[in-house]
């Protein structure tokens, strides 16, 4: 149970500051980037890895990581009710990437959740599903079961306002594991972004 503010404050980009420049038109995945090894941990396989990010975009170290339960749990608006469905859902291990593009403001957020099985990871998606806001996208599937979403925003801390840009997320299951795909752009984030590194997540699963 994952709530999309925290997913993108993250990244960098849940209220304190906006993205404050105009967003370029979606770019294919940059061969020349720089690879940047993320720290260790169960399923850092399945985040992207520097190769598989848009051009102008890199991992920031210091938000990527594993995380346990009460950790995923406290992303979650209600925490102590996420952290009873997480646990009976049989919860066992998650990994987040967190990523930016210094010159454009676009910030991508992935948290990759590992469940005991697949019945429990298709009863946390549609817990997260049930709860997600926003315009629903009519998309190809992704994995077992996918739903992409776009909406303005999350408010900026202490304004009120929704922050100027889009934010489109892709949550998404392949058997016991469940992805959600976070990207924030200004003025407007093109879902085929959050798609493509989705698609490539999968593929690995």
């Amino acid at each position: 149970m994952i709530a999309v503010a925290a997913a993108l404050a993250l990244a960098g980009c849940g209220g304190s500051s906006a993205p404050s420049a105009t967003s370029p038109s979606p770019e294919p995945a940059s061969s020349a980037a720089p690879a940047i090894a993320l720290p260790a941990g169960p399923l850092r396989e399945l985040v992207p890895a520097s190769p598989d990010l848009p051009a102008g975009m890199v991992p920031i170290l210091a938000g990527t990581g594993p995380r346990d339960v009460h950790a995923v749990a406290g992303y979650s608006a209600d925490p102590k009710t996420a952290l009873t469905q997480l646990t009976a859902h049989g919860f066992r291990t998650a990994y987040v990437g967190q990523y930016a593009d210094p010159a454009t403001g676009r910030v991508l957020s992935v948290v990759v959740s590992r469940f005991a099985s697949a019945a429990g990871a298709a009863a946390d998606l549609a817990g997260d599903l049930a709860g997600s806001a926003g315009t629903k996208l009519a998309e190809p599937t992704v994995g077992d079961r996918s739903e992409v979403r776009r909406q303005p925003l999350p408010q900026a801390s202490g304004t009120g306002t929704a922050a100027p840009g889009q934010l489109v997320t892709v949550r998404f299951r392949k058997g016991a594991t469940t992805w959600l795909v976070a990207f924030g752009a200004t003025p407007a984030a093109d879902p085929q972004v959050p798609l493509g590194v989705a698609k490539v997540l999968a593929g690995r699963a």
